[in-house]
């Protein structure tokens, strides 16, 4: 069968480029133009494993350079997997259909130039890390698996250290095993730098860090984005992922539940992301969900608190008429408002389905 190739100019309503409009099979040329256009281009991607049993179906995702993707998910839903197409560890007979083009380069084809091209950061830093070197030896060692000189990769070292809040030369030299765990995380992201990837996946980069840590490392993973344009792709089952990427992906038992950016995803819930947030004197979730479901204009009910809901329907105009119904059913309404969604709202209807996060 002829493979075809479809026109490399795909426009969404918004006008903005949107491959998944059009996606197809593409011939061997076009992979350089999706190479220079994309620094991620994940198309059709299905995996199995075993006969019959898909652990990946149909996935396709796309960054631009700079971008950060959240690809989140609970245990189980195929991020894993994902990432390892994405980096060409994963290959026919096991990858069924569907390519990845990274860093401009084709996984498992360009193999051995796209491991020079991407950095990855594991979730346990024990995997990554020499506890006996210090931040800068660790790099150094690193580095020199890229085949980098000595003195361009203390440079390196030095200059992404510093951004990440290694300072001064005590903590620079001393041993990681000696460093706190938001320490040596950073390290570790830093190793993941060392060759100047043009694509960094981190994986699980907050996981067991307290939430003070765990904002900054998000913070200087902003920092790190912003200084290099570095793509990267986050590879979490933490939410609050989504406030600090471009794009988020959701992924369900190895299907897309969900890709975009989260302002867009978000207003693409009823009424554009507008719920009405409804505070009651007295409200028994598991009694009264019911009633307020059969309410005529009611979408989706969130329950977001003790006696407090979100509703969600096709038209403002409801709301009013809304209001009106739960207090002809005898709800005691305390007070209630107008309120603008958040990437939590999108997930718990889109991915109510969801187990593990």
């Amino acid at each position: 069968m002829a493979i075809t190739s479809p026109e490399m100019n795909f426009e969404n309503s918004d006008g903005e480029n949107n491959p998944h409009n059009r996606i197809s099979l593409y011939t061997i040329k076009d992979y350089r133009e999706i190479g220079q256009k994309y620094d991620v281009f994940l198309a059709n991607a299905s995996v199995a494993y075993r006969k019959g049993k898909s652990i990946l179906h149909d996935i396709t995702l796309y960054l631009k350079p700079g971008e950060i993707l959240g690809l989140i998910g609970g245990s189980g839903a195929g991020k894993s997997t994902c990432m390892r197409v994405m980096t060409g560890q994963i290959k026919p007979p096991q990858l069924t259909h569907g390519f990845a083009v990274t860093a401009g380069c084709r996984a498992v084809r360009d193999n051995l130039k796209l491991i020079q091209k991407i950095g990855y950061v594991p979730q346990l830093e024990y995997l990554s890390l020499y506890e006996e070197f210090s931040a800068l030896d660790n790099c150094l060692f690193f580095g020199r698996n890229y085949c980098i000189p000595k003195k361009q990769i203390l440079k390196r070292a030095r200059e992404i250290l510093q951004i990440l809040g290694f300072e001064n030369e005590e903590l620079l030299k001393k041993p990681v095993k000696y460093l706190s765990g938001g320490e040596r995380k950073r390290v570790s992201i830093a190793v993941g730098l060392i060759n100047t990837p043009r694509v960094l996946f981190l994986d699980e980069p907050t996981t067991g860090l307290d939430p003070h840590l765990r904002i900054g490392v998000l913070n200087f993973l902003l920092k790190i984005n912003k200084e290099f344009n570095t793509t990267m792709i986050i590879v979490s089952h933490d939410l609050e992922i989504a406030d600090y990427c471009t794009k988020v992906a959701i992924l369900n038992y190895g299907e897309l539940a969900g890709f975009g950016k989260p302002k867009e995803l978000i207003e693409s819930l009823p009424s554009k992301g507008k719920n009405l947030t409804v505070h009651f004197q007295n409200y028994n979730f598991r009694k009264n969900l019911k009633q307020v479901q059969n309410i005529s204009g009611v979408e989706y009910v969130l329950n977001t608190g003790r006696n407090q809901i979100k509703i969600f329907s096709d038209s403002i105009e409801e709301y009013p008429n809304i209001i009106k119904q739960l207090e002809q059913i005898g709800l005691e309404i305390s007070h209630f408002s107008l309120d603008h969604s958040v990437f939590l709202d999108y997930f718990r209807i889109k991915g109510k389905h969801i187990t593990g996060v």
